[in-house]
């Protein structure tokens, strides 16, 4: 049994948010369309500095998500009117040889919900089944700030197999 069964999602996210070895960054931006870029190269940035090569399965998995997840955010989580500045906050948990989670928060309170089937011909929708697909599972809490709850939050999880360090360079001999 893998570690994203054997525990729950109550479980797993509990491990990524407080659980001791795990390296955590995130970054707030500007909830606007234009900023899902900046979004996907801070996470891509992120796991290069983690050692997830560009082209690994796990990492493009991950920025693809960590993308679908921020869209939603900028297109359903707005709550303030188009001219107030708001911002969507996205961060990165991992636990080396364990997991690694995405976390998307918002400041709309309302729950997300897959299309359980989205019309072929439909132009949007499927951000949470895609998702759902590239990911070993997902959840929604509400996010609580310094004046209680003030959004929701979208995490993501991915399984990360065992990564052998990069061998140390051999000194070449003359």
């Amino acid at each position: 049994m893998d570690a994203l069964t054997a525990l729950s999602s109550r479980e797993f996210l509990a491990v990524l948010a407080y659980g001791v070895g795990v390296e955590r960054v995130a970054v707030e931006i500007e909830s606007c369309e234009s900023n899902v870029g900046k979004a996907r190269r801070f996470v891509r940035r992120q796991l290069d500095c983690w050692r997830l090569p560009e082209g690994d399965d796990l990492a493009d998995r991950v920025v693809l998500a960590a993308s679908e997840l921020v869209t939603n955010a900028v297109l359903h989580g707005r709550t303030r009117p188009l001219e107030e500045v708001e911002t969507v906050g996205v961060a990165l948990a991992w636990k080396r040889d364990f997991a690694l989670g995405v976390m998307v928060t918002d400041n709309s309170c309302g729950v997300p919900l897959a299309k359980i089937r989205p019309s072929v011909s439909a132009i949007s929708g499927r951000g949470l089944v895609l998702v759902n697909a590239l990911s070993e599972g997902w959840t929604a809490a509400p996010h609580c700030g310094q004046a209680g709850v003030n959004g929701k939050a979208v995490w993501a999880f991915f399984e990360c197999p065992h990564l052998t360090p990069l061998p140390e360079l051999l000194p070449q001999w003359a």
